[in-house]
């Protein structure tokens, strides 16, 4: 699920900022943004973040920033002196000519920073902080986003059992319309050949037919999938592999009924039947 979240907190002169962002995956992918002191937490950070998401792709931009100050910086004086010497003998044919301090500070690799040296793992308690709480306003936001997704998947849901209520009322039709139009050609033909025929031959056939086109078995299963499909969205706390895996059955039923039907009428339900599948499994690839 899609969602942001993002956070900053301050302490001992030490600011951390963090933007997470999230998409749709049907698994967990971590990308971090961060300078490369900060790439030594990059263990902690996935750990913390497993510990929140069990799918899609989260996007981390993490900064640190320390309060400046005058000890973090030194001039490089044999540098600033090379420099001075070589602009001074560049300059000796030029009457006044002068540099300024300030204008030769300026130049590239006279003040240089110097590295902290405290440990970069000391802050990430800070970090973890921080972290946090960005992962809990993303949390926040896909939950809101959760609602509405499994608002349309029970929709859809209570959509195939509709369909497959009518299914099950027109289900013992199918046997005795096909002995009706059994019973209709043989009489024609018996009527253009003047031929005779057994009539266990036709209670043979219809129930080859009948047992050829029962789709009770897959009607139960079905209707058990449907059920637990709705226990397991509303009260399991990450549904998302289970639904998967009972979407994945509810196809196979549904497309098992529309090859042993032999039925227009319910071959059209069917039809709607494995569309709301196919918007259920889009939806329940990105439930967490």
């Amino acid at each position: 699920m899609t969602g942001f979240g993002d956070a900053c907190l301050e302490r001992d002169g030490i600011s951390v900022f963090v933007e997470v962002r999230s998409i749709n995956n049907r698994y967990l992918k971590l990308t971090l943004r961060a300078g490369e002191s900060l790439g030594s937490m990059e263990s902690q950070i996935e750990e913390e973040v497993r510990k929140h998401f069990l799918r899609g792709t989260v996007q981390i931009t993490l900064r640190l920033v320390c309060e400046r100050s005058p000890d973090r910086y030194r001039i490089n004086l044999p540098l600033l002196e090379k420099y001075y010497k070589t602009l001074t003998d560049w300059s000796a044919g030029f009457a006044g000519t002068g540099f300024s301090p300030e204008k030769l500070l300026t130049l590239p690799g006279v003040v240089e920073e110097t590295a902290p040296d405290e440990n970069i793992m000391e802050r990430w308690p800070l970090v973890q902080e921080t972290l946090r709480e960005a992962l809990k306003k993303l949390t926040a936001m896909r939950r809101r986003e959760g609602v509405a997704m499994a608002e349309d998947i029970l929709y859809h849901r209570q959509t195939i059992l509709q369909s497959l209520q009518r299914i099950v009322a027109r289900a013992p039709q199918v046997s005795v319309l096909f002995a009706q139009r059994l019973v209709d050609k043989v009489n024609g033909l018996l009527e253009q050949f003047s031929v005779a025929i057994n009539p266990s031959d036709l209670i043979r056939e219809v129930a080859i037919f009948a047992d050829r086109c029962d789709i009770s078995e897959e009607i139960s299963r079905l209707h058990s999938h449907l059920q637990q499909f709705e226990t397991i969205l509303k009260e399991e706390d990450s549904p998302g592999k289970k639904l998967d895996f009972l979407t994945q059955e509810l196809f196979r039923e549904v497309n098992t009924i529309g090859s042993k039907a032999n039925d227009v009428e319910i071959s059209h339900e069917v039809i709607e039947m494995k569309a709301c599948i196919e918007r259920i499994r889009e939806q329940v690839q990105n439930v967490e």
